[in-house]
């Protein structure tokens, strides 16, 4: 059984748009049997030595696999589609397009992305944040720009179906929802919802709701 390690609670403003979501989204579209090892942010289970022995950086998320300890959202997520044989291509080439946009999600778009959402949800009131925000709004619009040249071209990443990138590449979106920035690149917004309209998503999103409001 696959042991997911995910956020028993967390601030307020990471709600529904933790990594632990894009962990649940694969196993789900997978079809593959887990259980939840919810950890108390507030608490510093985090950072327990229990915890980072499985994921040194005393982060969220981690799986255990029967032993077979990985962290790392988009590991995991190729991991488990790679498991299921499931979301991913078949041949050599087509699989390594796959990687190149999980790869492309999370170490392309994702940081100025990340940037922004972290300074607009905690340091908005700031001097240095309101210095800096508009050089990653910029590289944040460029992002998007390209993607939606992509999108205008294919629903998904690779094509016609959804697969693994698509989990990575629509849940680092969630990072700008609150902004305008998606209005710019109507093809992304349609991408994105397009992704969140698959009946995983809606039954993750829904348990992940209920559990950080518990």
């Amino acid at each position: 059984m696959i042991t997911v390690y995910v956020f028993g609670n967390a601030p307020p403003p990471v709600h529904g748009v933790s990594r632990d979501l894009r962990i649940l989204w694969a196993l789900e579209e997978c079809g593959l049997p887990y259980r939840l090892h919810p950890l108390d942010f507030a608490r510093g289970e985090l950072k327990s030595p229990d915890y980072t022995r499985i994921q040194p950086f005393g982060q969220i998320p981690a799986l255990d696999d029967d032993g077979f300890e990985l962290f790392e959202s988009a590991a995991m997520v190729l991991y488990l589609a790679g498991k299921a044989g499931r979301l991913l291509p078949e041949s050599p080439a087509d699989r390594a397009l796959a990687q190149q946009w999980a790869f492309a999600a999370v170490n392309t778009v994702e940081p100025p992305l990340v940037q922004l959402f972290a300074m607009d949800a905690f340091s908005a009131d700031e001097a240095w944040a309101k210095e800096r925000r508009p050089a990653l709004v910029n590289q944040a619009e460029a992002r998007l720009a390209t993607l939606d040249a992509e999108f205008a071209k294919r629903p998904y990443v690779l094509g016609d179906a959804f697969s693994a990138p698509d989990i990575l590449m629509s849940a680092v979106l969630r990072l700008i929802q609150d902004t305008p920035l998606l209005d710019s690149a109507p093809h992304v917004a349609a991408y994105k919802a397009r992704c969140e309209g698959r009946p995983a998503w809606r039954k993750v999103f829904a348990e992940h709701q209920r559990r950080l409001a518990a």
